[in-house]
Formats: C-alpha cells, sequence, structure tokens
C-alpha cells in the first residue's frame, strides 16, 4: 500500500490520533505540534491549501538533499497533509537557484499532484494555511508508514546528511582540535560552546567548523549575502538591514572598516528579528551579532591593526618577489592573469601590488619559491628592474 492508501485506512480520527500519539512537530525553527497546526489551517474560512519548504532562512540549503535521496518520502508526506486539510492544492517551495532539482522533481511531483515552485514562502500570503518543513513532510510519511524514528538531520564537511538522535553532542559528530569556530544552527558558537552542544542546535542541518584559516569577517559577508539574495524585500528592516550588515562586513574585509561598524551592527542586528516577519530577517542577522559577540579581536584586527588574523582577506595580504631568491625565469609572467608582474630573463621580477588579484598562481608555478605571500609588512623591495643576484637591502 502507497503512504496515502495507509493514511486513508487509518480514517481522519485514527490518523489524527497517531500523529498525536508520536508527539510530531514541526521541523527547523518553528516547532509547534503538528496537529496544531493543522486544526489552525482547517479553522479557516474557505479553500485551505498546503505549503511545504525549508524555513525562509535556509540559505545553505543543507537539507534540500532529502527532496535527492527519498523525494517520493517527502511527496507522500505532503499527501497526507493534504488529506488531513482537504487541501484544494498542495506546493513545495525550493529556492529559486535550484532549477535543475526542481527540473528532475518535476515528474514526480505531478504523480503525487504537487505543485513546485521555485522562490521563498511568502508567509503573509499563506498565514491561514498549513506551512510545514520538507523534513516534517517526510517524517510524516514515516509516521504514516510505520518506520518514524525521532531525530534530526545532519551534514558535516566529511559526511553525507544523516539522521541522528537528537541529543548526539556535537563533538561525537565533528572534531572541534584546532577549530576557532563552529557554525550551527544560523550562528556561531566557540568551540568551547559546541562542545556542549546537540544535534538538536543544528536546526537547519548544516554542521561547519571553521579553522585559523578561514576569516570569520569574510565568512560573515558571504553569509549575508547570501540572505540577501534569499530576501523578498518586503520586510523593509530586513531588506535595509541586510543591505547595511554585508556593506560593513565588506567594508571591514577590504580595509576599510570603521570602529564605528560594531555598534551599528548590533543595533540594527537587534532590530531586525522583531521588526521582520519570516525566518530570512528573524534569524540572519545573528551571524553578524554573534560574530562581533564572540570574536571582537578578529574584528578589532581588521579595523585597528589593518590586519586579517586568517591572511584570507586580500586588503591585508601582500604578495611579492623576494629579489635575494629569484632567477628572473620568468614563469611568474607567464603565468600572471593580471598581467601584473614586470620581468625580463635574469632581471628580478617585480609585482604590481595595486593590479594584483591575490590569486597565487605565480606562488604555485615558482620552483625557486622566491614569491611570498605575507600579512606583514614588505621588506625593501626594488622600485625598478635590477640584475639578479645585483639588489642591496641597504
Amino acid at each position: 500500500m502507497t503512504t496515502l492508501e495507509n493514511a486513508k485506512a487509518l480514517g481522519y480520527t485514527g490518523l489524527t490520533e497517531k500523529i498525536q500519539a508520536a508527539g510530531l512537530k514541526e521541523y527547523g525553527l518553528y516547532p509547534e505540534l503538528f496537529m496544531d497546526k493543522v486544526y489552525q489551517a482547517n479553522a479557516k474560512e474557505g479553500d485551505v491549501f498546503v505549503y511545504a519548504g525549508l524555513n525562509n532562512a535556509d540559505v545553505d540549503g543543507a537539507l534540500l538533499e532529502l527532496l535527492r535521496i527519498c523525494p517520493e518520502k517527502v511527496f507522500s508526506g505532503i499527501q497526507v497533509a493534504g488529506m488531513l486539510t482537504g487541501a484544494a492544492a498542495m506546493f513545495l517551495y525550493l529556492p529559486e537557484k535550484e532549477t535543475e532539482l526542481t527540473d528532475a522533481l518535476r515528474k514526480t511531483a505531478d504523480e503525487y499532484g504537487v505543485i513546485l515552485v521555485n522562490d521563498i514562502i511568502n508567509v503573509r500570503e499563506t498565514e491561514e494555511d498549513l506551512r510545514m518543513h520538507l523534513v516534517t513532510a517526510a517524517d510524516l510519511a514515516d509516521l504514516v508508514d510505520g518506520t518514524y524514528e525521532a531525530g534530526v538531520y545532519v551534514c558535516t564537511a566529511q559526511d553525507a546528511l544523516k539522521k541522528v538522535p537528537a541529543d548526539t553532542k556535537i563533538g561525537d559528530l565533528v572534531s572541534l582540535d584546532g577549530a576557532k569556530a563552529v557554525w550551527l544552527g544560523y550562528q556561531y558558537y566557540t568551540p568551547e560552546e559546541a562542545a556542549d552542544l546537540t544535534a538538536a542546535d543544528a536546526v537547519n542541518g548544516l554542521i561547519r567548523v571553521l579553522s585559523d584559516k578561514e576569516c570569520i569577517v569574510a565568512e560573515t559577508a558571504k553569509l549575508l549575502l547570501k540572505d540577501r539574495q534569499a530576501s523578498c524585500g518586503r520586510c523593509v528592516f530586513c531588506r535595509e538591514g541586510l543591505i547595511q550588515l554585508e556593506y560593513m562586513q565588506k567594508e571591514i574585509t577590504a580595509a576599510r572598516g570603521k570602529a564605528g561598524y560594531l555598534d551599528l551592527t548590533r543595533e540594527i542586528g537587534e532590530a531586525m528579528n522583531p521588526s521582520t516577519l519570516c525566518s530570512v530577517g528573524q534569524v540572519s542577522a545573528n551571524a553578524a551579532l554573534t560574530a562581533i559577540t564572540k570574536f571582537p579581536e578578529e574584528f578589532e584586527a581588521h579595523i585597528k591593526k589593518n590586519k586579517c588574523p586568517a591572511g584570507a582577506c586580500g586588503a591585508f595580504v601582500h604578495i611579492y618577489v623576494d629579489p635575494q631568491t629569484c632567477t628572473g625565469c620568468g614563469d611568474c609572467v607567464d603565468v600572471c592573469p593580471a598581467g601584473c608582474i614586470d620581468g625580463k630573463p635574469k632581471f628580478i621580477h617585480m609585482i604590481d601590488e595595486f593590479e594584483c588579484t591575490k590569486c597565487g598562481k605565480c606562488i604555485e608555478v615558482c620552483e625557486e619559491e622566491a614569491i611570498v605571500q605575507t600579512a606583514g609588512k614588505l621588506p625593501k623591495l626594488p622600485n625598478r628592474l635590477v640584475k639578479v643576484g645585483k639588489f642591496k637591502k641597504h
């Protein structure tokens, strides 16, 4: 029997009793009892619709892997939700960029009577209907089929998406040795904090460990850009707040940061949560807020010391040719995509720092290891082409 047939065999009363007995909750950021959501939707006057998808703030899309692993299970759960509400139509929302996944799922979606949409769910327009996380749909299908096991889905850089008990320690899922920070559930944690957390805190399915080679400020700027791209722009605080937050992080990574940016980040971030309607505005500021709160030294180094501790921000990184080691072979000139290396055979080569993109290709090709990347001060370098072995430091 199919999942829907199993649900019909239970009947509405038997099905609701089974869901209530299991204590099934909505997955993700809003863990209310699933049947409470169903009853609320059924109180609507007129047609009821089912809208399934990720939380809008799930810009990393880790939990979309369920749709690749077991799409039928997700669609079956949506069908059961449609039965519980007598839905006039059922929708599955995927991120706008996931067009390939949408195309791959279209035939299956048609078979289950589910309409696919590439967008975020509009919380204004769907307030009275049944909104459900796609993981909730998968859990609902398992519950109906008698295969449900409580737990949460997580993935790491080393492991694919898997379901684990909610009380599994983060330290048992990833190695925290040498970690600088842990990105988990829309915010940063110190390794010490993360060691005491569990898989239940990974509400978006992703656990990412950052090393000393990764810059908190630069990573935060990337996260905020993803949030900006996901935002529908209808909430003023979300739209304008994300623009300002991302701008300040980018300015800091570009060596144009100002001390006042930290207070302004805090002011804007704290105002966004209560002033926005969906999860994008409600949690996106957490990236910036937890970054400046838990890793202030990283920001101070960029702003006050003109230095990126991770050596990851190009504005603070210098690449130069060591005049004592260069043999004038010309390999770096040939490989430079920006054409910013000046040199000729048997002459010490020079890099135009203003044109250099910090791509590092010259470093890779130099067999003499004469090209150096540093976040510190530059040594004395020639200001014109000098024959190999003729440059004097003083």
